[in-house]
């Protein structure tokens, strides 16, 4: 499913009412039939006993115009008011001519100088129609304290129309105040900052609006770069095991991974490998750590690395066994970094691996990522075949930016970082973002804070990890690993809100099969 930034969806209407002569007043009066015939299904189902519309001065405004006059002409025993936060003078073009339309007919249109002047009752319906896409700076004065005023009354439901008022329609952020809807019906292609935190929160549910544009995504003169990851898309990218298939050919991941202090890290990440299908999962470790290891994952082929011990275990000398190791076992993908620790010599060894690798690629993570930014400029273009996946601190290390930079530009710090080293960057948090280097991103819709807890990354790394070694594409290898990482904490969620990093890991094969078998919905979009 395509998303939109506020600026491409203006270029695009612009665009096909051209080409095609479609009357921007047909749009309007489609929006409002959809946002009208919406509010009335809520009406009916939640037992609401009146209609307040709130209009701004702009476009979102006229939509909430014909809301009105919509409802005013299905309803009879339903007051529904008006509330228009700009002096009509300054309405123009298709806004201005919905309110003198509205005007000619017995709606009840009151001007509003101060939030004072409305009188929102307990069962209301509120069109919220201040605010649109076009949204830039924060919401202040009148506006601002309408939103607030809706947000602190009780006992009513918000019905947004194309994005909460106050939602930039692009980040997702929240410029200084934000309408909470119950339900945002979104017009024409649905707008990418919805499907991002914070806006997320902000929005409900959330429902797409056929408005009358025809949208022929290869005609048009300017790309969609940013996708929905959807279960259809999942489940098309889902590799599937042969008949005949055994623990070779089901995929063999390599583990590069954990520290006198952190095997856990490895430990975890090896679960993932295992609970995403890989038929196999290799660690060469020392003796003692093959032993502990052994203890918590009997299903990892622990080959010994002998006369050395996980103190001096990253050194360029193990290099060539790790290799020859890896390649005798016919890995298909490895997973690098979790709990490997931060030297001179770690950060030597990551790059004689990923060097001596690139028939193989995998996975990403962790201290080897710490490891790359230390010498970014020496890594710039030599990952191609690699997914990496950072948090907000190892992205801002890895740009030579901070946490706050990244978390506010998060889609140019996962675009920048698939261009920069020529992979697949997955960029961890909310709404986990998935870029490959021609620009395209895929937003997860998936997980939520359950997944902050210690070792979920190390479970994510071998989730990707595993079905790259089965499918042997790293873009959609990522899609998958991170759809079904969040869907198996969303799954959990549903009986307790704290869980550990284990259970996210025994319970991806049941994602697996609720994807597989068409079960599962994205809950906060309607009709997916």
């Amino acid at each position: 499913m395509y998303l939109i930034t506020s600026e491409l969806m203006q270029k695009i209407e612009q665009y096909l009412c051209q080409k095609y002569g479609i009357d921007t007043l047909l749009l309007m009066e489609n929006a409002g039939k959809n946002v009208a015939s919406e509010a009335l299904s809520i009406l009916k189902e939640k037992n609401l006993e009146q209609i307040i519309v709130l209009c701004g001065g702009g476009n979102n405004g006229g939509d909430g115009l014909v809301v009105a006059r919509q409802l005013l002409s299905k309803l009879t025993d339903y007051p529904v008011t008006v509330y228009l936060l700009t002096n009509p003078e300054k309405l123009k073009k298709d806004p201005l001519y919905n309110y003198q339309v509205l005007k000619n007919t017995s709606a009840r249109v009151i001007e509003v100088a101060s939030s004072e002047d409305i009188k929102i009752y307990p069962q209301s319906l509120i069109i919220d129609a201040i605010l649109g896409t076009g949204l830039s700076k924060p919401v202040e004065g009148l506006y601002k304290e309408v939103i607030e005023k809706v947000n602190n009354t009780r006992d009513t439901l918000v019905l947004s129309i194309d994005v909460p008022s106050g939602v930039n329609a692009t980040s997702g952020a929240v410029m200084g105040s934000s309408i909470r809807a119950y339900c945002t019906v979104t017009l024409g292609l649905p707008k990418r900052g919805l499907f991002v935190f914070p806006a997320r929160e902000y929005a409900g549910k959330i429902k797409i609006a056929d408005i009358g544009i025809p949208i022929p995504s290869q005609e048009l003169p300017f790309s969609i770069r940013d996708v929905l990851i959807t279960p259809y898309l999942v489940r098309k990218y889902l590799p599937e095991r042969n008949h005949d298939a055994h623990k070779i050919s089901a995929g063999v991941v390599g583990i590069i991974a954990g520290s006198p202090s952190m095997l856990g890290a490895g430990i975890l990440a090896s679960l993932g490998a295992c609970c995403a299908g890989a038929g196999m999962v290799i660690w060469p470790l020392p003796l003692t750590a093959a032993s502990l290891v052994k203890i918590h994952l009997p299903e990892v082929v622990t080959p010994l690395v002998k006369n050395v011990q996980m103190e001096r275990y990253y050194s360029p000398t193990i290099v060539k066994l790790l290799k020859k190791t890896f390649v005798e076992k016919k890995c298909k993908s490895l997973i690098i970094g979790p709990g490997l620790g931060i030297s001179p010599s770690t950060a030597f060894f990551v790059e004689k691996l990923v060097q001596a690798s690139p028939h193989i690629g995998g996975v990403i993570d962790a201290d080897a990522l710490n490891c790359i930014a230390k010498e970014r400029k020496r890594w710039k273009g030599k990952l191609s075949g690699w997914i990496i996946t950072p948090h907000h601190g190892e992205a801002a290390r890895l740009l030579e930016s901070s946490p706050k930079e990244v978390v506010e530009n998060r889609f140019e710090a996962a675009r920048q970082l698939a261009d920069y080293f020529q992979c697949i960057t997955v960029l961890k948090g909310p709404a986990t973002l998935v870029a490959e280097p021609s620009g395209n991103i895929f937003i997860n819709p998936t997980g939520g804070p359950e997944l902050a807890t210690a070792g979920s990354g190390d479970v994510l790394s071998g989730i990707i990890a595993g079905i790259l070694a089965q499918s042997g594409k790293p873009l959609e290898s990522a899609i998958c690993g991170v759809f079904l990482h969040g869907l198996a904490g969303d799954m959990l969620a549903r009986n307790k809100k704290e869980i550990t990093a284990k259970e996210i890991a025994y319970e991806i094969p049941a994602a697996k099969k609720v994807v597989r078998d068409g079960q599962y919905r994205i809950p906060f979009l309607d009709g997916n």
